[in-house]
Parts: C-alpha cells; structure tokens; sequence
C-alpha cells in the first residue's frame, strides 16, 4: 500500500498542442497533483510560460508549473519578469501555480545552446548566486515590498509589482538541484526541492544533505517537500518488467543495465508500487513522472486505474 503522504505528479514536452491538449485534460480529470511542461529553447518544446497559460485555463484541480525555468539571465528571466508572469499564472489557474525553477545542467553542450543564441551562461556558482538573489526579489516583490536592492545581478531601486498573486505570500518556490551546493541553496530558499532520476538510496542521501542545509538555515525537515523525477514504462496485466525493460532501453537507445534503469518505475502495478514505496522510505513526498508512450495516454490511464 503506497502512503497518503506522496503526491503523484506528471511531466510533458512536446510541440504537439492538440496531443498537449488531450494530455493535459486526461491528467487533470484522473487526478494527478500536478502538470509540468518545459521552457526553453530546445527544438522540443514550446515557450514554457505560453504553454502554461493554456494548461491553467485547460485543467480545474491538478497544480501546474514548469518542469523548470531560470532565473540567471537578465533578459529572458529577470525576476521582476518572473514574479510578474508568475501572477498572471497564479490568477489564470486559481492559485494552482508553482514557480519551478533550475541552476542549469553543467555541461558544454548546454552552455553552447544558450550562447549560440547570445546568452550568456555563467559559470555554476554564478548562476547559483543569481539564483539566490531573484528568489529573494521575486517574494518580496509578492509581498507587496518596495525594492531596493544593490545587486549584484539584479539591481533595483524603488521597484513594485501589482497585482499581487492569489496564493499568499506567494506560489510555492521549488528548486532543482542535485549538487550539493545547489542542495544548500534548496535547502535555504525553497519550498520544494527536486532531483532528477535518482535511485531511492541516491535520493535518500541527497535528501540528508538537504536536511543539513534546513538545520543550517533554522528551517524544521518539513520545510520542503521533496519530489524526484522518474521515467515510467507500466506493463499490462500479461507483461513482465525484464520485458518492459528490454522495450524501455530500445526506445531510449540504453545498454541493458544502464544506470537510468535504476531510477525509473519498470513493470506491472505491484512493481511499481513497490518502487514507490522505497522512494516514500527515501524521504520523497512527490514523484514527476514522464510516462513512456508519451503523448498518448494509455500509461497514464493505467497507472491512475491500478496505482493512484
């Protein structure tokens, strides 16, 4: 039996609005906490905060938010533009929006996307301080604040922001993180924290360094609640999980035993049932899951009919 404490929530990317469309309505009347859609400008998505427009006037209950955004770049995410667009999708979804936010990958070939378009991309603890900082703004600029503050990356000085957001203080903030500098910052700044495709024992030490950066802070463990993106590839009734394994590795293009398999819910219902399990027992509150026969939804309806 799974515990009442995890929050099931399920992630989206595609260019395809009408199969977006299906989908996003499919999760929302099944009863999934919580819709993700990606921002960025990668070839497979859309623009994150246009998209999320749509999902907040196309669903009634589930939350929905971005699977990340930034907050490092001036132009396109500087945090009064944030905090602003974050509003507008507060009051479009009814206090259904979470502002989740991202360091970005360290690596080069995701530095060079965001400089082929003159971007710049700093280097980690750069992007970490920014972070820091447009977090800071973005609450007290909710809040209803006069603004002044020196910088370094953001200066401002006598700014506000109106209307105020539906949710008080503010949307919840979630920050992805999995180095440990960008735990301490989750562990200081957010309300959420996520890591991406974790083992249960992998999230459960993340997860105590998260913890040491809450008793640093003066924050209590229930501070934040902790979710882990995971892909998911649901057998029927007849299948077994080696076999959904072996048809999981062939569409993703992985090795048999790749480590990825170690982080994902692979089988039928009682497997991945169990798989949860040992993640609630790492400490997880929610899970984001990326269904494998994305866009279409028969995953979706099964996990609803046999896990939720």
């Amino acid at each position: 039996m799974l515990p009442d404490v995890i929050a099931i929530g399920v992630q989206t990317w595609s260019t395809d609005v009408a199969a977006l469309r299906r989908y996003w309505a499919a999760a929302d009347d099944l009863g999934y906490a919580r819709i993700t859609y990606g921002d960025g400008l990668w070839p497979f998505t859309h623009d994150g905060w246009t998209m999320l427009a749509a999902l907040a006037c196309a669903t009634r209950r589930a939350r929905v938010g971005h699977a990340v955004t930034y907050a490092f770049d001036r132009a396109a995410h500087h945090p009064s533009w944030l905090a602003k667009r974050a509003v507008a999708l507060d009051h479009l979804s009814d206090g259904r929006f979470d502002l989740r936010l991202a360091v970005g990958a360290e690596d080069r070939a995701t530095a060079q996307a965001w400089r082929s378009h003159g971007i710049p991309y700093p280097r980690a603890a750069e992007r970490l301080a920014a972070l820091q900082e447009a977090v800071t703004i973005v609450r007290r600029l909710w809040r209803g604040e006069t603004v002044d503050a020196p910088g370094p990356h953001f200066p401002m000085s006598g700014a506000t922001l109106a209307p105020p957001p539906i949710q008080r203080p503010g949307p919840p903030i979630w920050i992805a993180a999995v180095g440990p500098r960008a735990l301490d910052v989750a562990a200081r700044h957010a309300d959420g924290w996520e890591a991406s495709f974790l083992s249960p024992p992998k999230f459960a030490r993340a997860g105590a360094r998260v913890d040491a950066g809450l008793r640093a802070a003066g924050r209590s463990p229930g501070a934040v609640r902790r979710s882990v993106e995971l892909d998911v590839a649901l057998a029927g009734a007849t299948g077994d999980r080696r076999a959904q394994a072996r048809a999981f590795c062939e569409a993703r293009g992985l090795a048999p035993g790749h480590s990825l398999l170690e982080a994902a819910l692979i089988g039928d219902a009682e497997d991945v049932v169990e798989r949860i399990a040992a993640y609630a027992g790492a400490g997880a509150t929610d899970l984001t899951l990326g269904f494998a026969d994305f866009p279409a939804t028969g995953m979706l309806e099964a996990f609803a009919a046999s896990v939720l």
